[in-house]
């Protein structure tokens, strides 16, 4: 038997405390992504307020913001509907064995109603994020910069931290991209465009998140963009998915934050100073008198958080809409989700002309033209006025009672408008908007499968 010299052992014993520092890419990777194996240590609670983006056009008056935001509603609307359709097509070409359809390259989502502080990298560089719960991918605009919008803060340099790595195309975050993966060099490349001309291309790669008050999150999987366009992402430097798929923040942290979220939106009438609380966690928790209803998964979009409408009641009485009005469809057409970057809530035609027509009847006022702001259904008013009560009927009996503010607003001293708006049958889903949710405290719950809402002075919060 041959034995290893002192000084033989002593260089073994120095090559392998040194590999670690001169390891490779694929080494380095492999550290990054420990927590995804067993690393899961719960961070507590994380406390994020948001900043409704209409607030930041401080040159404008309500009604002229408000406008905006009812633009991007309708905007987002048919990104909405461009995404489900295409997914709808695949789905039913896949079931049919179908092959020879022109392939497309995928719209997604990704805008949103309000902003999020967050920071990416060792040091970290701080840049606002859309926050948006209708998309999964994570990603800001990163150094070098091909073709870039502009944003209000510096852009991030891969190059400068020292947790940054490339995601390989071996890993599972990679899968999750689906047909927006455009490569494999030198990394997992990706392509999302927004169906408005909007697009960010890139890397995926990881990174550590820096969110609330100092809560670090190491291994997040994020796009890096080298190449974006697009007006739907000005105010923000990026976007945080908070949606149901994989590369979501909400799913990567996973049972690091009990796989929960919640937020309470302030009214859009508030002032400019307040922000509203998103917390991950346990701080995402509701107290007493909460309801719960469970949520509807779709294999076809796994993005979306579907809510098992059953029906809409005016002052007690049912409004009379046909049965399956929002049924999900198994090829992912239908059905109704709750969404916190469409501003005003969105009905299939079906369901939106009989409540208007009943709304019509309960209400005796002078009609007005809302045209102005984007909206169908408007009075002329002067001082307070009584409305009808609303409410939303949801599976297991469960009703979401709707204050008078959170279904009409006041566009003006004279002009009162119904936040919603109809959209004829189709792919598209009806969507739950944010005026709609606004001063309930509102917690989804991956784990459980449940969404659940408590009426809330979110200014309190």
């Amino acid at each position: 038997m041959e034995w290893l010299s002192c000084s033989k052992l002593l260089a073994f014993v120095a090559l392998i405390c040194i590999i670690p520092v001169i390891s490779s890419s694929s080494d380095r990777l492999f550290g990054a992504y420990a927590w995804r194996r067993g690393d899961n240590e719960n961070v507590g609670v994380i406390r994020v307020n948001m900043t409704r983006r209409s607030e930041r056009e401080a040159v404008l008056n309500f009604s002229e913001r408000l406008q905006s935001a009812v633009y991007r509603s309708k905007r987002r609307v048919r990104k909405i509907e461009g995404f489900v359709k295409q997914q709808v097509t695949k789905s039913k070409s896949q079931s049919q064995s179908i092959h020879e359809l022109d392939p497309e390259t995928p719209v997604q989502v990704g805008d949103g109603e309000f902003l999020m502080k967050v920071a990416v990298g060792t040091p970290p560089v701080n840049f606002e994020a859309i926050v948006d719960t209708g998309s999964d991918l994570i990603w800001t605009q990163c150094k070098p910069c091909e073709d870039c919008f502009n944003q209000p803060t510096p852009m991030f340099d891969p190059s400068k931290s020292s947790t940054y790595s490339t995601i390989p195309c071996t890993d599972s975050l990679c899968d999750a991209l689906g047909d927006t993966q455009t490569g494999c060099n030198p990394g997992c490349s990706f392509l999302y465009q927004y169906g408005d001309g909007s697009f960010t291309s890139g890397v995926l790669s990881s990174e550590t998140l820096s969110i609330g008050s100092g809560s670090k999150v190491a291994g997040i999987g994020f796009g890096c963009g080298h190449d974006n366009e697009g007006q739907g992402f000005s105010q923000g430097g990026g976007l945080v998915g908070l949606g149901r798929g994989a590369l979501s923040l909400i799913s990567q942290l996973g049972s690091k934050v009990d796989n929960k979220f919640s937020y309470c939106l302030l009214s859009i009438t508030d002032s400019s100073s307040q922000t509203s609380p998103l917390f991950f966690g346990q701080g995402a928790s509701l107290s007493g008198g909460a309801k719960s209803i469970p949520l509807i998964k779709s294999s076809v979009i796994p993005t979306f958080w579907y809510i098992p409408i059953t029906g809409i009641t005016l002052d007690g009485k049912p409004v009379d809409i046909p049965a399956g009005t929002f049924d999900l469809q198994s090829d992912g057409s239908g059905g109704m989700i709750i969404d916190s970057g469409t501003t005003v809530t969105i009905l299939d035609e079906a369901a939106y002309s009989p409540l208007k027509d009943a709304i019509q009847s309960a209400i005796d006022l002078t009609p007005a033209d809302g045209s102005s702001v984007g909206l169908d259904l408007c009075y002329q008013t002067s001082g307070k006025v009584s409305l009808p009560s609303l409410t939303f009927n949801f599976k297991g009996g469960v009703d979401y009672e709707l204050p008078a503010d959170n279904f009409f607003i006041q566009v003006s001293s004279d002009l009162l408008c119904l936040a919603m708006l109809g959209e004829p049958s189709g792919n598209i889903p009806s969507i739950f908007g944010n005026i709609q949710q606004q001063n309930f405290h509102i917690l989804y719950n991956d784990a459980q499968n449940t969404l659940s809402f408590k009426p809330t002075k979110c200014d309190s919060l």
